[in-house]
């Protein structure tokens, strides 16, 4: 799918609405805009496979104890979502990322050795802002973006981020997609900029309360909306369900008693926690119940399903803080070129956590609750 830049343009929606609050909280401004996914080359089923191998890298280090505290930023086989951030007099295409928490922009003096910084996107022009004399360096699994720290006025969608600290990279492994930079929407505690100066994360810059992400049908093509300081009601129907976060690090909840369900057969949960994640195409969830969901809808050992499972199959069933939560077949099965895939898999052991990423997200509009420090699902709405 071919994007033009006139698409990506601001929008303010209609019917957004604001989150009603646990907490006396001041009513703020609503406003979205939207985002899509980078043009790929290899096909849908093979980007799959990479995004689950990212995911469970991104997120290994939690508890592995090899990355105190530092951000494990990702490009997730290029899976991440992506929208306009105006900073100083320029504007450019950024991925926006749940899973980490530092906002950088690609500088003129990048280096890399895949081609990081060499794909023909604009460089931001540093000269409008004020150099803090502060270095960055985030990691991940697979790559790394290393700069310096600079300090300017932002805006995403509306909300603006005033004498804000964010990163100028000098040097990139592993971001080969075409975006100009990475803004991370998780909590300042796994922030290595907010460390290194005043300790507020992108979130934390920007004010926000909540923000909101549908994402569309897959045969929508991969495109979606962020709502900030709110939900957009024109996209979910019903209530919202929350589920309390138990980390303010990532967007991580407990799982604690609950359970996979498939007919009959219910499975619980072997992975302690889940975190709510925008740049992971799959549910990763413990091997245990994912093999007991794999022998109920037929699929093998490495996900392969046929595709008829998307029209006859059962309906998934996860129950999550007393709620349950059902995808159809027609959400969990992927199919591309005559093949398909099971979307819900094993690994979250080797991640340490489980993930719920597209799959989870497309079904159920997800709201992410900073000044509750919650993480809310409601009934996706779809044309």
């Amino acid at each position: 799918m071919k994007i033009t830049l006139l698409s990506l343009a601001f929008v303010a929606s209609a019917v957004a609405v604001p989150v009603q609050p646990s907490a006396s909280i001041a009513p703020e401004a609503v406003s979205s805009i939207p985002i899509f996914r980078h043009p790929k080359n290899a096909t849908k089923l093979e980007r799959i496979a990479a995004n689950k191998d990212f995911s469970i890298q991104k997120y290994s280090a939690l508890t592995s104890g090899l990355q105190a505290r530092g951000p494990i930023l990702t490009n997730d086989a290029n899976e991440l979502y992506y929208g306009p951030v105006t900073i100083g007099s320029q504007t450019f295409q950024v991925d926006l990322d749940t899973g980490s928490s530092d906002f950088w922009l690609r500088g003129a003096n990048c280096q890399s050795s895949d081609g990081s910084c060499g794909n023909g996107q604009p460089a931001v022009n540093t000269r409008e802002f004020k150099d803090t004399g502060s270095q960055f360096q985030d990691s991940y699994g697979s790559g790394s973006a290393d700069g310096e720290i600079y300090q300017g006025t932002y805006t995403l969608g509306g909300v603006t981020a005033r004498n804000a600290y964010f990163g100028v990279s000098t040097d990139e492994q592993g971001f080969t997609d075409p975006a100009d930079g990475l803004l991370g929407l998780g909590f300042a505690a796994i922030s290595n900029i907010a460390s290194a100066t005043n300790g507020r994360a992108p979130i934390d810059e920007l004010g926000l309360k909540s923000f909101g992400f549908y994402l569309s049908n897959a045969n929508d093509g991969d495109q979606g909306l962020v709502t900030l300081q709110g939900a957009d009601s024109s996209k979910y129907t019903g209530g919202f369900n929350y589920v309390p976060l138990n980390s303010r690090t990532y967007w991580q909840y407990s799982l604690s008693g609950g359970s996979v369900q498939v007919g009959n057969t219910k499975t619980a949960f072997s992975i302690r926690n889940a975190i709510a994640d925008t740049g992971t195409t799959l549910i990763i969830i413990g091997d245990k119940e994912a093999n007991a969901i794999a022998r109920a809808v037929g699929a093998s050992a490495n996900g392969n399903i046929s595709c008829s499972v998307a029209r006859t199959g059962p309906k998934i069933v996860f129950n999550i803080n007393g709620v349950a939560y059902s995808i159809p077949p027609s959400v969990y099965v992927f199919e591309d070129q005559g093949q398909c895939i099971l979307g819900i898999q094993g690994g979250a052991a080797q991640a340490g956590v489980a993930i719920f990423g597209d799959v989870f997200i497309r079904q159920y509009y997800t709201l992410f609750d900073v000044a509750n420090s919650r993480v809310g699902f409601a009934l996706a709405k779809h044309n």
